[in-house]
């Protein structure tokens, strides 16, 4: 795909075998049900912008959320020479807008508070990954939510898939009910399986908050339990939340209709092409939802697909560094694809700007025509969707990791990061309440942040940087 913007690339996108027939049938309808939504292209544009629908046809909204994803396995970001088989995920790029610098938090739970409240992971004590059997604490009952927002806008809504913010001795499987989904269907941690394992086969899995037992392969249980909700929604408009266990450990050779991979005949040492498989499982179930939606509801409905974190450690390799990958702030743990397409959406095009996943709830609410208060650190992403070049609407962004969760004064854990348009700063406070070590990097030429700028003299404007980077983190938590 070719860049509309300068955006820094670790590497161009070389060529990867063909997907098979099916999948490549399914994103070939994908692009001509996108392209069909506009009579033609605008003669003096780059890109085709769809109308956006009138206030009585409002959007439907499905959030596609996949599990330890980074741009490093996405193909359409081309920044890996090796990247998993995502011809469906390619086509929702190829629709839509990719935006090249969205940051989420380092694992699961973070992240998913936050795309659900539009709040910073400090504000609502999910710093880091909770268990559902083990955690004291879960995202609070107080909290806004973006289910109760739409609500009042007339949209009904579900849960689908992992949700991963809950205690089982807390709310439990009611979690998600109490927090405004009317449905949820989907194993509350990371597929509690037999013998206290995970299990793509056999998992307990909550429906409605009462826990029962699946033996369906998950993505696909969680693709069937997607679009026989859609269906259940009747003419309303809906929002509906994804949420991909995959490809999410433990690492296993998917269905075999659902890649392409010759696979060594053990895991091993061999995560790298088993990820690739249970990533390419997953975008050939998202092909098939997509291409099992109405095509009257799909041309009325904004597809957002983002990750929660980036690729783990044991899943990533050269040029990406296992160091720097998921559960750490670098650009390979909270660099993660995000991809918007449909009604209103340009078409084929790369957006630059700076986005935090608390952006993607004030655009979600935006969209619905609801209130966007409660999303109270998030900036809309929605002017980018018919302008990709215009300006970033941030100035920085924001992410952070501590332990344990909750709200106290010092974290015996917590590390903070901010970035602008070129440089990143990194703080560790090492159970301090001032910080006690720095790391700042120039992402325009250091994409895999490799020569830390504080081990020699900085120029005025790496200085100034630092400094403004500094200031941005210290009025953000009053240190």
């Amino acid at each position: 795909m070719n860049s509309l913007f300068t955006c820094p690339r670790p590497h161009d996108l070389l060529a990867r075998p063909s997907p098979s027939a099916v999948v490549a049938a399914v994103m070939t309808a994908l692009v001509l049900l996108c392209g069909s939504l506009s009579a033609q292209l605008p003669s003096a544009t780059v890109v085709g912008v769809d109308e956006r629908p009138a206030q009585s046809q409002r959007p439907n909204i499905l959030l596609l959320i996949a599990d330890d994803l980074g741009v490093d396995n996405v193909g359409a970001y081309g920044e890996h020479p090796n990247a998993a088989r995502t011809p469906n995920i390619d086509g929702l790029a190829a629709g839509g807008v990719m935006f090249r610098n969205a940051w989420s938090n380092q694992t699961c739970s973070p992240s998913r508070s936050t795309l659900l409240t539009g709040r910073y992971t400090f504000r609502t004590g999910l710093g880091r990954a909770i268990t559902y059997a083990g955690t004291g604490f879960e995202l609070g009952l107080d909290e806004s939510t973006l289910p109760q927002a739409l609500y009042p806008a007339g949209y009904r809504s579900a849960a689908v898939g992992k949700w991963h913010m809950a205690g089982e001795f807390l709310s439990g499987a009611q979690h998600p009910l109490l927090l405004g989904f009317e449905h949820h269907r989907g194993p509350m941690d990371n597929l509690p399986g037999p013998n206290g394992g995970t299990d793509y086969w056999d998992y307990d899995k909550a429906v409605d908050g009462v826990i029962t037992r699946s033996r369906t392969y998950a993505t696909t249980d969680q693709v069937d339990d997607a679009l026989d909700l859609m269906a259940s929604f009747g003419p309303q408009p809906w929002f509906l939340w994804l949420a991909f266990s995959a490809p999410h450990s433990p690492f296993h050779a998917p269905p075999a209709e659902l890649h392409s991979y010759d696979l060594p005949p053990n895991v091993g040492a061999n995560i790298p092409i088993y990820m690739h498989a249970m990533t390419e499982a997953m975008d050939s179930e998202i092909g098939r939802l997509l291409a099992s939606m109405p095509p009257a509801v799909l041309a009325n409905t904004i597809v957002i697909f983002v990750a929660d974190n980036g690729t783990a450690g044991v899943a990533t390799d050269a040029p990406f560094d296992p160091n720097h990958a998921k559960a750490t702030l670098y650009e390979g743990g909270v660099n993660v694809p995000l991809i918007v397409s449909g009604p209103g959406v340009a078409r084929g095009a790369e957006c630059g700007a700076l986005v935090n996943l608390t952006d993607i709830t004030a655009a979600i609410a935006e969209l619905a025509g609801a209130d966007t208060s409660f999303a109270s650190d998030g900036v809309s992403i929605v002017p980018y969707f018919d302008d990709p070049a215009l300006p970033s609407l941030r100035s920085w962004v924001y992410s952070q990791r501590f332990a344990p969760v909750g709200f106290l004064p010092v974290y015996a854990a917590d590390r903070r990061t901010a970035r602008d348009e070129r440089f990143k700063l990194l703080i560790n406070f090492d159970n301090a309440p001032t910080p006690t070590a720095f790391e700042l990097f120039d992402l325009a030429v250091d994409p895999f942040e490799t020569a830390d700028l504080l081990l020699g003299s900085l120029t005025p404007s790496q200085q100034a940087a630092h400094d403004a980077l500094l200031g941005t983190m210290q009025a953000l938590q009053g240190w």
